[in-house]
């Protein structure tokens, strides 16, 4: 029963837990009605115990789908694989000890040749330290993980700030032209309608010459004189008959 539930487990699509048909609307609302300290303890000793949460895990490992995970996520080192380490510890120069490890790689394949032409029963040997030698290798690649998050990060937004720039650019530049088409087509159609309204034209023109001719204060006032006494007489004949 328990290798099954293992396999269950280690499946691409595991099944659901036997405990799923507990997760019932009335067993849920159960344990929402349990405040008390003495019903978390009964619910502790019955099957309603899997409907609580469990408390979250702050150090050691977790088990998930059949894989074991470590709560704080780091890097393992290599004596904690059980793996021996082919480069001194402390600073180095990695990109040295990468090259020194490559030619390990080329020199033990070389022997790995050379014993299964003379010995092959003596093959698992060197299979294992070029094994060991890829393991170092990756356990070197990967201590630079953190870094290459990083700068992928960086170049990442860098990429959407560019693009970003670019985009309002384009939107100013669309805008602008939009304007001087719309300014364009208002000086068009003020064009048209005086070309088609001969009669606002006409007004338009004698206003802009009376305007442009107004008789002097002088003889304004003059006219008035004129007007006044040609009136003053004609009421006089008019009354005299």
């Amino acid at each position: 029963m328990q290798d099954q539930s293992q396999q269950q487990l280690d499946a691409s699509y595991p099944a659901p837990p036997d405990y799923f048909s507990l997760f019932t609307d009335a067993n849920i609302a159960r344990v929402a009605r349990s405040n008390s300290g003495d019903a978390a303890a009964l619910l502790a000793d019955s099957d309603l115990r899997f409907l609580i949460p469990p408390p979250h895990p702050t150090s050691g490992s977790y088990s998930i789908f059949g894989r074991t995970w470590q709560v704080n996520d780091r890097l393992p080192s290599l004596s904690e694989q059980n793996i021996p380490q082919l480069y001194p510890t402390g600073p180095i120069d990695r990109i040295a000890e990468l090259k020194k490890l490559n030619h390990s790689v080329v020199f033990e394949f070389l022997e790995l040749v050379d014993v299964l032409i003379k010995d092959p029963s003596q093959y698992a040997a060197r299979t294992d330290r070029i094994r060991n030698i890829f393991v170092n290798v990756h356990h070197l690649i990967n201590e630079y993980r953190d870094h290459q998050a990083k700068e992928s990060l960086k170049l990442m937004l860098r990429r959407q700030i560019d693009n970003k720039r670019l985009a309002a650019e384009a939107t100013r530049a669309k805008c602008a032209s939009l304007k001087q088409s719309i300014d364009r087509l208002k000086q068009d159609a003020l064009g048209s309608q005086a070309a088609l309204d001969p009669a606002v034209a006409g007004n338009r023109l004698l206003s802009e010459s009376s305007d442009s001719v107004k008789p002097s204060p002088a003889v304004s006032l003059q006219s008035r004189i004129n007007s006044s006494g040609i009136e003053e007489i004609t009421a006089m004949f008019s009354s005299l008959s």
